[in-house]
Formats: structure tokens, C-alpha cells, sequence
């Protein structure tokens, strides 16, 4: 009996391919670029390609880079599979920091959630809800504490190594991406994922003064990662960390 074909679909996929011993669903996007883009995210294969190019000349280019794409889709299989998912309960325990914090849920909390030390690496986040809150509501407490909390941490990390790297930036968005850590924009803005609070302290400073270095460097060149490296000697150490450990899943 012949095994079954390994499939990897897009959830807003417009074509189908045959690559190697998997059928792979792809959403194509076209654009006046240039050139053919492939980019495999959380949500699978997206293809950017010219308005006049052939879907064969794209499915060509397609099957040049299969042994990369499906190395690519089956890292992102495996990185969901692997990836822990937070119980929305009282008592509940979520990474941050590089420590963990426990839900604590007692209607005479604070009405935005307070923030304890018990020990080190160790917190408490008191919510004003009861016991036996559901995991939704559970969920939206934390979820639009964390953001408040992420704000103020990353404004004050962007503010404290911004000299050091030698840039002044203008705004910052939240994002949460499930990969995608940071970016940055000429004009000064900075976009933060929000689950950085998962990681250890160091690992967020990293992420915030590689998003810097990109106000003196847009690219990845080796100028830019010489200014990583001038304020965070230890970037490949901690980008590595960031990489193999994924954060949890807040889905219910």
C-alpha cells in the first residue's frame, strides 16, 4: 500500500502543487514586483509573483525550491505541535520572564489585575474575577493586562538602549504574530510581539535593540549585525534561544 501524500494547506489557498511526496496548498499573491517570492509562514506557503507571470512558470520556480519549502512547512508543523497551550483557570501557570506567573482569580482583586513577586523568577497576577470564572473571560482579563504591562516594559527597554545604539524612535505597535518578533520602519516606528514576555529578560533585549540597529541599518548585512553586536555581544546566543523555544498558545 502506498503511504499517503504529506499535506500542507494555506486557509486561504488559491492553488494546489505536487512537490516531492506532499501536496502542498498555496495562496498566490500577485503585485507589479519583479521577481517570485516564496514565503512560508504560520499560516503555510504564500507565493508573490509579477501580474504576467504564468502559474506554470510559478510552479516551476515551485519545484526548483521543494526540498526548501517542505523543510519549511515541516519546521512550522512541528514548532505547532510542540508549541504548550496555557489552561485559562484559576491557578493556571504562564512563562514570563524566564520565571512563571500563576493566575490567581478572587473577585476582590484589583479591577485591572495586580502584578505580585513571591519569590524569585516567581509571580502572581490577581484578577478580579470568581473561581470558577470561564476560560474566556479568564483569557480577555489576562490578555488586556499583559498588553498594558507589554507597552510599558518595551517603552521603557526601546528607551533605555535607543542612546546606546545610537537612534531615536518614534512610535510603537504591539503585534501577535506567532513568529515574527519585531520590525522596524525608517521613519522610526517599532512593532513588538507581545508574547516577548514569555522569554527571559536578555532574550526581549535583544529583540528590542536588533529592531533599533534597523533605524541605522535596514537590512542584514554585516554593518548591521556589528551594531547588534556593539550593544548586545551576545545576540546569536539569545536569537538562538528565541528560536527554540516557542511560546505558548493562547487559543481556548
Amino acid at each position: 500500500m502506498n503511504a499517503p501524500l504529506l499535506a500542507y494547506a494555506h486557509p486561504q489557498a488559491t492553488h494546489v502543487a505536487p512537490l516531492g511526496d506532499a501536496s502542498v496548498a498555496y495562496l498566490l499573491v500577485r503585485s507589479s514586483r519583479r521577481s517570485i517570492g516564496l514565503e512560508v509562514g504560520d499560516s503555510g506557503l504564500t507565493v508573490r509573483a509579477p501580474l504576467r507571470v504564468s502559474v506554470a512558470n510559478i510552479e516551476s520556480v515551485l519545484q526548483g525550491k521543494a526540498q526548501w519549502v517542505l523543510s519549511k512547512l515541516g519546521e512550522r508543523r512541528t514548532r505547532t505541535q510542540q508549541t504548550p497551550r496555557i489552561e485559562w483557570r484559576h491557578g493556571a501557570l504562564l512563562p514570563y520572564l524566564g520565571g512563571t506567573l500563576q493566575l490567581s482569580l478572587h473577585p476582590g482583586a484589583p479591577r485591572g489585575g495586580e502584578l505580585l513577586a513571591v519569590g524569585e523568577l516567581r509571580w502572581v497576577l490577581h484578577l478580579a474575577l470568581p473561581v470558577d470564572a470561564p476560560a474566556a473571560s479568564i483569557r480577555a482579563l489576562v490578555n488586556a493586562w499583559w498588553l498594558r504591562h507589554a507597552r510599558t516594559l518595551f517603552t521603557e527597554r526601546l528607551q533605555r538602549f535607543a542612546a546606546s545604539v545610537g537612534v531615536q524612535w518614534q512610535s510603537l505597535r504591539l503585534s501577535n504574530a506567532r513568529t515574527r518578533w519585531g520590525s522596524a520602519k525608517e521613519d522610526g516606528s517599532i512593532m513588538l510581539n507581545w508574547r516577548l514576555l514569555h522569554f527571559r529578560m536578555p532574550v526581549l533585549d535583544y529583540v528590542v535593540v536588533h529592531e533599533l540597529a534597523h533605524l541605522r541599518v535596514m537590512d542584514h548585512s554585516s554593518r548591521f549585525w556589528a551594531v547588534v553586536g556593539a550593544t548586545c555581544p551576545d545576540y546569536a546566543r539569545l536569537r538562538a534561544e528565541l528560536r527554540q523555544h516557542p511560546a505558548p498558545d493562547w487559543v481556548l
